[in-house]
């Protein structure tokens, strides 16, 4: 399987950290902008009202002056500083009607800043009762302004390490619940399938973990499916079924199959004296390499038949070479028995002896049964034929067909034999003993 590199990149709590710093500074900066923009506009506010007290003490003297006096108190009120710790205040300009019609004009000579001018109007009415001007300038507004900005970024800047700790603290939890899952998933990869993972959060974190583990529970258990699928149905049969999904294509396939039949000899002889789990254990033992020879052989294991068992090959997936194929099989199976006969012999058991059958010819493969129960397996002529074979074949012997030797060709060995077979006529037909493969 392909290794996949590891990604690496700014986790979770980084982006959140990220976005988190990205909103935070731009309402900081507003917050700022705001309180700097309020901090002034109280401070003119503040200065407008003084202003309008003075304005209103002035239309009071108007009131009980003369212009003399009026004039003198005009100037005095003039030369006086409005001095505060948030900013200073001058006036830079008095303009009033006197009541015998003068206007009094007393102007500053040096103007500083912006100037703003205030309109005293009658308390009662409401109206400008006189013309009662005065304007006046307003200087550090600033003052005072960047004490605010440090206060207010000094709390920003708490909040928001309090923040980051808060995301930190709540990420982890859930960055270690994905990390463990990360790792669960490797594991997945690696074939373990009993991996699970324990999220105690109830979160979508959590549920995810839960969803995980319904998953691997599946999985498990459609991989224990699988394998025993392929336990009581032969390889080949069980792949095409998983890969494809779809039993049509196992259906009615009518093709040139070849045939194995094997057949232990004597067996009623061989197992009269022996307990029914002696039996199984001799038929255990002996089908082991038998299955083992089929597999490495590319066969299919059709079925056992007691004593014997019936194996094909060129289905259902086609097979170069099948015939020979079949025919090694049985020269290895031979092989496999001397060596399981040698360890009986040994154990002072009575050796297994088999007679093995094989015909290449047309034969029908698919499936046989109900929607409850299915096989895969082979009917016709052909079959029949190759089990007459294996019924024919001497103790140790491997009978084949001459359609099988004709296809093999020079590749093995043959003995020609002329035996009669069973509901084949009384006539002799002609078959081919396969020999041991020569040594190299």
């Amino acid at each position: 399987m392909e290794q996949r590199s590891e990604k690496r990149g700014l986790g979770l709590a980084g982006k959140l950290i990220l976005i988190f710093s990205a909103l935070f500074g731009i309402i900081l900066a507003g917050v700022v902008g705001v309180s700097a923009y309020l901090f002034v506009r109280s401070k003119k506010t503040d200065a407008h009202y003084r202003v309008a007290d003075v304005g209103k003490s002035i239309y009071t003297a108007r009131n009980w002056m003369d212009d003399d006096d009026l004039e003198s108190f005009l100037k005095q009120t003039l030369s006086s500083r409005f001095k505060s710790e948030a900013y200073d205040l001058s006036l830079v300009k008095l303009e009033v009607t006197s009541r015998q019609g003068t206007v009094i004009e007393i102007p500053r000579k040096r103007v500083q800043g912006d100037t703003v001018t205030v309109k005293v109007t009658d308390p009662k009415s409401h109206e400008y009762a006189v013309p009662v001007y005065v304007i006046y300038s307003v200087e550090n507004l600033e003052r005072g302004m960047w004490s605010l900005v440090w206060i207010v970024a000094g709390v920003g800047l708490a909040a928001f390490v309090i923040g980051v700790l808060l995301i930190l603290l709540l990420t982890r939890r859930s960055t270690a619940n994905l990390r463990e899952l990360a790792s669960a998933m490797k594991d997945v990869g690696e074939g373990k399938m009993g991996t699970r993972v324990e999220i105690a959060s109830t979160d979508e974190v959590g549920i995810l973990g839960d969803r995980f583990n319904w998953m691997m529970r599946g999985l498990e258990e459609g991989e224990f499916v699988k394998n025993i699928f392929k336990r009581y149905v032969t390889r080949q049969v069980a792949e095409k079924v998983l890969a494809e999904k779809d039993l049509a294509h196992l259906e009615g396939d009518r093709r040139v199959i070849s045939i194995l039949f094997a057949d232990i000899r004597g067996f009623t002889r061989l197992s009269q004296n022996m307990t029914p789990e002696e039996i199984i254990a001799m038929l255990n033992q002996y089908f082991a390499p038998v299955i083992e020879v089929i597999i490495k052989n590319e066969g299919v294991l059709d079925k056992f038949i007691g004593d014997g068992f019936l194996a094909f090959w060129n289905a259902p997936l086609p097979q170069k070479d099948h015939a020979l194929k079949a025919c090694k099989a049985a020269i290895e199976i031979k092989k496999a028995l001397s060596a399981l006969n040698a360890k009986r012999g040994a154990e002072g058991k009575q050796p297994i002896k088999v007679g093995i059958g094989i015909h290449t010819g047309e034969a029908v493969a698919g499936n046989v049964g109900s929607d409850q129960r299915m096989e895969y397996t082979i009917i016709g002529e052909s079959v029949n034929f190759a089990e007459r074979l294996q019924e024919a074949a001497e103790q140790g012997e491997i009978l084949v067909s001459s359609d099988t030797r004709r296809l093999v060709n020079d590749k093995l060995r043959f003995n020609e034999r002329h035996i009669k077979i069973e509901d084949y006529g009384d006539k002799e037909i002609g078959a081919f003993e396969l020999l041991p493969e020569e040594a190299t």
